[in-house]
């Protein structure tokens, strides 16, 4: 099934097919675990869920399967969609092409995620609080969403660029050329994947803008949420200071419509 707004050609359509491997599964561990850590912590109970910027489907299928609840699995990209789909094949998992900015899910939910910079691929302050006023317009009373986000505190040694090889399976390698800018808020990344047999290489840019925990709390509050935690995304401790990357747990609440 696939609801919602159909889009051109997107970021992850070129090296959907090797994200797992290089990405993906690796990814997924510490999110999985962050993810349990900070449910439990705050004592969060959901029966259904919507996984924003799904990708390759691999978050939505652990919801599906270890919680037992159904997803809508919310991407942008046509191709991550298509890989979601078998990974996902005997999961309850129903998945959608949508821009999160005009979010429209077939039935509200009690949990809503996003993880792996979704929220940052959103290019502006203004298109980022559309996307959350429809976040919280998506979720029932008293559910929560749960994301993480970039922020504009990254370290110095990306100023100057950083190269990061990464295995993608039996003869292909993922590099990515990372540049940030602190003046833009802009982050980079060139992804460039080679395969063994000389075939021309498949290039993709990805532009992210990084955001301050301070101003996307603050946009959250506009648009009806209680913010309950910003916690560091390394090291799951409430973030005292500005980390690299943070996890947000933010709830509507019971009383709101």
């Amino acid at each position: 099934m696939n609801h919602g707004i159909h889009l051109p050609a997107t970021p992850y359509s070129k090296i959907a097919g090797a994200y797992d491997i290089a990405l993906g599964i690796p990814f997924l561990r510490h999110t999985r675990f962050a993810f349990e850590r900070l449910v439990r912590c705050y004592g969060i109970r959901f029966r259904s869920a919507a996984d924003l910027g799904c990708g390759t489907g691999l978050f939505a299928c652990y919801l599906s399967r270890c919680r037992g609840v159904p997803v809508f699995a919310v991407d942008r990209s046509l191709e991550m969609l298509k890989v979601a789909r078998r990974n996902c094949d005997d999961a309850n998992v129903c998945f959608l092409q949508q821009d999160i900015r005009c979010l429209s899910l077939p039935c509200p939910v009690d949990l809503v995620t996003a993880n792996f910079d979704t929220m940052n691929h959103i290019m502006s302050a203004s298109d980022l609080k559309k996307a959350f006023d429809r976040i919280f317009a998506n979720l029932n009373p008293g559910g929560h969403f749960i994301f993480d986000l970039l922020t504009d505190k990254q370290p110095q040694h990306t100023l100057m660029g950083l190269i990061v090889r990464l295995d993608a399976g039996p003869g292909r390698e993922l590099m990515q050329h990372i540049r940030w800018s602190p003046r833009q808020k802009l982050l980079s990344i060139r992804a460039v994947l080679r395969s063994a047999n000389l075939a021309p290489p498949k290039i993709e840019v990805h532009k992210e803008r990084l955001y301050s925990p301070g101003e996307v709390c603050r946009w959250m509050q506009q648009a009806g949420f209680l913010i309950r935690g910003i916690h560091n995304a390394v090291t799951l401790q409430a973030a005292t200071k500005c980390p690299s990357r943070v996890i947000i747990i933010a709830q509507k609440l019971s009383c709101q419509t």
